[in-house]
């Protein structure tokens, strides 16, 4: 597929999006482009707000979302251009100009405290300048933001004749200027992975390198390692440049969450007396590179590509902090590196991809170790996404609207894999897969942990944002997947997707209603009133999820619910006590109070259409038998095509090694017996087996590539 085919395809998606949706092509671009910028790190936690007006001598006031990225203490505004044409359209440099100027002068009405001047006194508007005055403070120096980041989005494409997005100072911090068009939506579709950031040395003033050494361990082909020396200068203009895509996604959460930052790191750097000891005082950072440069005699390091900081989150921020305040001019500071270069391929295929994750995440896990960064921060690569992806395709939805062919919900493991998949196919092909699986029908992870938790009635983490929302529901996840791996069956796959149907028609309900108005808080809306109507299902009762999963659809009961319920939802949150809604819902006592002191009647329709919970928890054991026996099945497979040869290497290398008891090797010998008999492996084998693995392993034993 070229770009010319793109462009079609792209604007087709919007067209069949908004309509799904009940929406108009502009507002679902937006929401199209807010969730792929989440999904690829560049967001965090946006949230959609139409701000179109003029200010002072009519100056024109304009952004579409707005965010905050607290792991580079920035104020992010967001524009969209959306053209809805199938020709191609260009984007000037005057065009770049006129839009990015808009967000400037938002950003400078706000801060001198005049938005109340040019709009009524109950818009919302107001409470964003004066959040973002409070933010930005009094000055430089006493201030929680240190850079604007300026975001503009659109389906036209970039004039050739634009050379540089390079921004003026604003409010005395720098600006950053990303644009996203067509052409850069396209490429990083048909790369499958996100934007590779490349640091060139030479860039930010060290045209010699960085000073560098090569550990000279054994080698294994899968990573160099290197120790450097790096000044604390260069880390401060790179984070200042590059932001919080320098950091890893987990680093990037985990200093998001606390924000402030370190108080000691802060001292040392500031300190005439200490500053010169930081090398000695501080850990360093830790950081992995995809591929690096090295000067011709190997001693300094001259670029690095998908540069990653994967530990020393804070040093690098508290460097840029007291930089951009002018508290030290950082000449005297050095800081300890330690670099991990995983040589991987430019183009990696989705295996190579998968392990250049867990690789990251592995190293990342380890070199967090003694801060609470938990399993649930990692969850991205977590087996449960393997399991949901493998019954997404086994488990095709039921035919209805009169189609005579059944459907795919799609669950996308890796990020972009459903676009990814059309891109070589022919216009026919194309179709015929667009058919089976419809776009609305894709469902993300993200997209998962917000329908699910809605349902287990956590409508405050669903309104905290995708990234708090995913941490909470990992919790979750882990907790089913501890108890019991077959927990994630048929069962749970058709629940799910009933989750999904159920929020994507409250929302889309809600969209629609006669009382709500356009850009208010339908994200916080629809959580809450799923979550409500759950609560109101008596003990001993449950939603037929079978029946949604059915028919595809909501019953009219629940629609008539939906109905009532979420118009009192919208006025409980709007009544908010002068707090930023967003703010107000995503409190776990907000939620409390919605949940028991808004007394909601339940209609007797939708009392009816209720089941007993024996009834599901039956649908559920059963469910739960059947994945464990085709489990057992499938391991048993697996084990007997790695063949005798395989498993007599392995108890050699057991025996030889004294890796497990001498009862245990045997038992290995055994089943490279049974299997040179051409006889499957049982399910007491299998698990016996899977003990003895996973004991070697703990033991440091990595099992052969077959």
């Amino acid at each position: 597929m070229d770009i010319n085919e793109y462009r079609g395809e792209f604007l087709e998606r919007i067209r069949f999006q908004a309509e799904h949706n009940s929406s108009d092509a502009q507002s679902q671009f937006l929401d199209t482009i807010l969730e792929k910028l989440e999904e690829c790190g560049e967001l965090n936690d946006p949230y959609p707000y139409e701000c179109n007006m003029y200010g002072t001598r009519g100056r024109k006031l304009a952004f579409d979302a707005y965010a905050y990225d607290e792991a580079d203490s920035s104020i992010v505004l967001l524009i969209s251009d959306f053209y809805n044409d199938e020709n191609k359209v260009s984007l000037s440099n005057q065009r770049i100009e006129d839009l990015s100027k808009a967000m400037r002068n938002f950003i400078i009405e706000a801060y001198s405290g005049e938005i109340r001047k040019y709009c009524d006194d109950s818009d919302f508007i107001i409470d964003i300048a004066k959040e973002f005055k409070r933010r930005i403070g009094k000055s430089k120096y006493d201030t929680e933001i240190l850079k604007f980041k300026f975001f503009l989005v659109t389906n036209a494409e970039m004039s050739e004749r634009v050379k540089t997005l390079k921004q003026e100072e604003l409010l005395e911090r720098p600006v950053e200027l990303n644009v996203w068009d067509l052409g850069r939506f396209y490429q990083q579709e048909t790369s499958q992975i996100s934007e590779v950031i490349t640091i060139d040395t030479a860039k930010y003033n060290l045209p010699e390198g960085i000073q560098c050494l090569k550990a000279n361990i054994a080698d294994y082909g899968d990573y160099d390692a290197y120790l450097a020396i790096v000044p604390g200068k260069f880390l401060a203009d790179i984070y200042l440049d590059k932001g919080s895509r320098l950091l890893e996604g987990n680093v990037r959460s985990f200093l998001s969450a606390r924000g402030k930052v370190n108080s000691k790191i802060r001292e040392t750097i500031n300190s005439t007396a200490k500053r010169h000891n930081f090398f000695i005082y501080n850990n360093g950072i830790a950081v992995v590179a995809n591929r690096i440069q090295l000067s011709k005699d190997g001693t300094r390091l001259l670029s690095f590509e998908d540069f990653q900081i994967i530990n020393g989150g804070q040093t690098t921020a508290s460097l840029a902090n007291s930089f951009i305040k002018k508290e030290s001019d950082l000449k005297d500071i050095f800081v300890p590196m330690k670099l991990t270069v995983l040589n991987m391929a430019e183009e990696k295929s989705e295996e190579e991809q998968d392990k250049y994750n867990e690789m990251t995440k592995e190293i990342s896990k380890c070199a967090n170790s003694q801060n609470a960064v938990s399993e649930a921060d990692f969850f991205s690569t977590h087996p449960f996404h393997v399991q949901m992806e493998k019954m997404s395709q086994k488990y095709p939805a039921p035919p209805v609207d009169g189609k005579p062919y059944q459907t795919i919900w799609y669950y996308e493991r890796s990020r972009g894999r459903w676009e990814q998949e059309q891109m070589k196919m022919t216009p026919a092909q194309r179709d015929k897969f667009k058919r089976i699986h419809p776009s609305n029908q894709v469902i993300k992870k993200e997209k998962l942990a917000k329908c699910l938790n809605a349902v287990f009635m956590n409508p405050h983490s669903v309104s905290a944002g995708s990234a708090n929302n995913m941490k909470a529901f990992a919790g979750i996840v882990d907790d089913i997947w501890a108890k019991s791996q077959d927990n994630i069956n048929e069962f749970f796959f058709h629940k799910a997707v009933a989750s999904v149907i159920m929020f994507d028609t409250v929302d889309t309900m809600i969209n629609k209603s006669e009382w709500y108005q356009k850009g208010g808080n339908k994200a916080m809306v629809t959580p809450y009133t799923i979550s409500k109507i759950i609560s109101m299902v008596p003990k001993g009762k449950d939603i037929d999820w079978e029946y949604i999963w059915k028919r595809q659809a909501l019953p009219d009961s629940i629609v008539r619910q939906v109905e009532i319920v979420s118009q009192i939802a919208d006025g409980f949150l709007n009544n908010s006590g002068g707090m930023i809604v967003r703010e107000y819902a995503r409190k776990v006592d907000t939620w409390k109070k919605f949940r028991d002191e808004c007394d909601i009647e339940a209609t007797e329709d939708f009392l009816d259409s209720l089941i007993s919970t024996v009834e599901n928890k039956e649908a559920e054991k059963s469910a739960k038998r059947a994945h464990k026996f085709n489990s057992e099945i499938e391991l048993s497979v697996q084990m007997f095509s790695l063949g005798y040869q395989y498993w007599m290497r392995v108890y050699k290398d057991l025996e030889a090694n004294r890796l497990v008891p001498v009862g245990d090797c045997e038992f290995v010998k055994s089943i490279a017996g049974y299997i040179q008999r051409y006889s499957l492996p049982s399910a007491a084998q299998c698990k016996r087996m899977k003990k003895i693995i996973d004991k070697a392993e703990d033991a440091g034993y990595i099992m052969p590539e077959k």
